[in-house]
């Protein structure tokens, strides 16, 4: 796929229609560096905020030929050894920890307070940017424990998960699907399973204006073919789905080519109005998930986007280490997307 497929473009024009303010904590990397000069010479981000020291970022940016300073106040710089921003840090936690009747040793909050993800964290539960994206560098869990101490969890949701945005750029148009949970959920049980697939659907829906979510619950089996607890506890998931979200169309168990292809469907589940038309699928586990999005990335030439992190109150996003500064940039702007999206949502009701 091109670096300007139609449906980057589709997400950028939306951004720069009403862009938004991101912060970026792995302020120092390189491809951080490039993500901010697009998302600032592009317009899609009214602001980007950079958690670094400000000889730190000039030496790097030298590096690559890129002067970030040109853009004002665009660009917001902070230094994560101010001790403004981390006493601010500090008593973000601490009173979030407090509202939920728990105490915190002074040490650790420190620890936390001189963290970038953590600050970045405060910034976006304080309502100072509306989305972060980290992960580059730090790991995934180091990314979550920020977002749950920062932002904590949407309404309604007990579960974080991690979905991605597969896209393939083809004459007439992209294809565009949703695969998750590909990144956090080893063995989800059907009631997280049920909140993975509502999390995606509300990504889905920031993602994608001009279609509706579709959803196939993955398994081996389909409609009963086998007998087995992995293939019950998907039944069970998609009931639960249901009866939380009896407007959106879902179906499962169903393997992949039954929900997939139309005319498979139509002979392994007759009366289902879901295969050929899904554009959702939710795998059973982790391995399923994530082995599945690597091939269609590797063999079938989709573009993965993501883990795009679901669940939390506001979005913290994570990113693969390996991500490229054009991954960077295009996670920036489906968070500032999500932020629209999640302002309306409550865990149950869209």
């Amino acid at each position: 796929m091109s670096h300007q497929s139609r449906f980057r473009q589709m997400i950028f024009a939306r951004c720069c229609q009403e862009p938004g303010h991101v912060a970026l904590p792995e302020s120092s990397d390189p491809r951080v560096i490039q993500a901010t000069e697009e998302l600032l010479a592009s317009g899609a981000a009214q602001s980007v905020t950079l958690l670094t020291a400000p000889e730190t970022l000039k030496a790097a940016g030298q590096k690559l030929g890129i002067d970030l300073f040109r853009w004002g106040q665009r660009l917001r710089l902070l230094n994560p050894n101010d001790q403004e921003l981390q006493n601010a840090t500090a008593r973000h936690m601490m009173a979030r920890a407090e509202a939920r009747g728990k105490s915190l040793p002074e040490d650790q909050v420190q620890g936390w307070a001189r963290s970038p993800l953590d600050q970045a964290a405060y910034l976006l539960g304080s309502k100072q940017v509306d989305g972060v994206v980290a992960g580059c560098v730090e790991t995934t869990a180091a990314v979550i424990r920020a977002a749950l101490r920062g932002v904590g969890m949407a309404p309604g949701v007990r579960t974080i998960s991690g979905s991605f945005v597969m896209v393939r750029e083809e004459a007439d148009s992209d294809r565009v699907y949703l695969y998750g949970d590909c990144g956090v959920v080893i063995d989800p049980d059907p009631d997280q399973l049920a909140d993975i697939a509502s999390a995606t659907v509300q990504t889905f829906r920031a993602v994608q204006t001009d279609r509706s979510p579709v959803l196939a619950f993955l398994s081996f089996s389909t409609k009963g073919s086998a007998q087995h607890p992995m293939a019950d506890k998907v039944v069970r998931a998609l009931e639960i789905f249901r009866q939380r979200h009896p407007e959106i169309e879902a179906d499962g168990e169903l393997q992949f080519d039954a929900a997939f292809d139309a005319t498979i469907g139509s002979r392994k589940a007759p009366g289902s109005l879901v295969p050929g038309r899904a554009n959702c699928f939710i795998f059973p586990n982790l391995d399923a998930g994530n082995i599945a999005y690597k091939i269609t990335q590797r063999l079938a030439g989709f573009d993965a986007y993501g883990p795009l992190l679901q669940g939390t109150a506001q979005p913290y996003m994570d990113l693969s280490r390996g991500a490229a500064p054009g991954d960077i940039s295009m996670s920036a702007c489906i968070a500032m997307l999500r932020a629209r999206s999640l302002s309306s949502w409550n865990g149950s009701t869209f």
